[in-house]
C-alpha cells in the first residue's frame, strides 16, 4: 500500500478504529469536531425548517455576507458519514468556504440518518431539499439555472442519486455534479475494496457496515438506493469525480466515471495517488490535500459559471 510521504506521519498517528461499532459515541465525536454553523464576517448562515413529504426537514443556507447584485448560483451539498453520521455542522467548513470563495449560496440538508431511518429516507430528504431550492429561488435571490449538487463519501452517493432522480422525474435541471471519493456501490467486489484493510483507514469493513445500515431491507437494485447499480446513466450533468488512491471505493468510483463517460456525459476525473478516503479531512494542511481541494474548487466554480481564483488559501 503506497502512501504519499507527506501523509505517512498522519497515518502513523491514527488509531485503529471501528467507527460503526458504537454509533452514539461516533456521532458524539463527529459533533465535537464539527463547526458551529454561526454567521461570520464573510458568510451569513441561516437555519431553516421546511416540510418534506409530510415531515420537518432542517437545512442550512449559506450566502456570502457581501453578495453581489443579482441572483446567486447555488449548490445543494449532501454531507458524508456513511449514511449514519454527521450533519450540516460536520461539513460546515466546506460549505462556508464554497460560499465565501465562489460567491455562491450553499444549501446543506440535515437529512435523516440510518440505521434509524434507512433508504429511502435520507435520499428523499436530499431530493426534497433540491426541489425546495428551485421552488424558493426567486424569494431567496438564487439562480436556479446555475444549480450544482455535490457531496463527499456517502454524500456523493446521495448527490448522484439526486441527479438520477431529477433526470427521471423531470425535476430540477442540475448544471453540475461533484462527487468526492464517492462510496457509490454496495457490492464491494473490486480490487481496491479487497486491498484496503488497514484498520486505521476507511476500509471494506466500514463500507459494508454503512451500506448494511442504509439499505437494510431495501432492494439495492431498485430506485436510487445504489447509484452504481443504475442501468441508464445517460443525460446526467457534467461531473467532476475526485478519487483517493488508497480507498476501498477507488475502483468503483473509476468504474462509475467510465460508465458516465461511455453514456455520453462530460466527466472529469482526478485520481489523487497515495491518499486514503477523506484524506483532505484527515490532513488538510499537507500539499496533496491542498492541491486536490484547489483543483476541485476551481472545477466547481466553472461548473456553476463563476470565474474566481481558487488557489488562495490552498496552494
Amino acid at each position: 500500500m503506497f502512501l504519499d510521504p507527506e501523509f505517512l506521519p498522519v497515518h502513523e498517528a491514527l488509531p485503529a478504529l471501528d467507527v460503526f461499532a458504537d454509533i452514539p459515541a461516533a456521532r458524539a465525536a463527529v459533533s465535537a469536531a464539527s463547526g458551529d454553523g454561526r454567521s461570520d464576517s464573510a458568510v451569513d448562515v441561516e437555519d431553516r425548517v421546511i416540510s418534506a413529504n409530510g415531515h420537518p426537514l432542517s437545512l442550512r443556507l449559506y450566502t456570502p455576507a457581501s453578495r453581489s447584485a443579482g441572483p446567486l448560483p447555488v449548490a445543494v451539498w449532501t454531507h458524508g458519514g456513511g449514511f449514519v453520521l454527521g450533519g450540516p455542522n460536520a461539513e460546515d467548513a466546506t460549505c462556508r468556504r464554497l460560499s465565501m470563495e465562489l460567491g455562491i449560496a450553499v444549501v446543506a440538508p440535515d437529512y435523516r440518518l440510518a440505521p434509524e431511518n434507512p433508504y429511502p429516507a435520507p435520499f428523499d430528504d436530499c431530493y426534497a431539499a433540491l426541489n425546495w431550492v428551485v421552488d424558493q429561488a426567486d424569494a431567496l435571490g438564487l439562480d436556479a439555472s446555475r444549480l450544482a449538487v455535490g457531496g463527499h463519501s456517502s454524500g456523493a452517493a446521495l448527490a448522484a442519486a439526486v441527479a438520477l432522480a431529477a433526470r427521471d422525474r423531470d425535476g430540477p435541471r442540475i448544471s453540475y455534479l461533484h462527487l468526492g471519493y464517492p462510496v457509490i456501490d454496495d457490492r464491494l467486489t473490486t480490487a481496491s475494496a479487497r486491498a484496503v484493510t488497514d484498520p486505521r483507514l476507511f476500509n471494506r469493513h466500514g463500507a459494508e457496515a454503512g451500506w448494511r445500515m442504509y439499505l437494510q431491507e431495501a432492494d439495492p437494485s431498485a430506485g436510487y438506493a445504489v447509484p452504481a447499480r443504475a442501468e441508464n446513466l445517460r443525460g446526467l450533468p457534467p461531473a467532476y469525480i475526485m478519487v483517493a488512491g488508497v480507498d476501498p471505493a477507488r475502483d468503483e468510483a473509476l468504474e462509475f466515471a467510465a460508465r458516465l463517460s461511455a453514456a455520453g456525459n462530460s466527466v472529469e476525473v482526478h485520481l489523487v495517488p497515495g491518499v486514503p478516503h477523506m484524506f483532505d479531512v484527515l490532513a488538510p494542511a499537507v500539499r496533496v490535500s491542498r492541491r486536490a481541494v484547489s483543483a476541485w474548487t476551481a472545477a466547481f466554480a466553472d461548473g456553476v459559471g463563476v470565474g474566481v481564483d481558487c488557489e488562495r488559501g490552498h496552494g
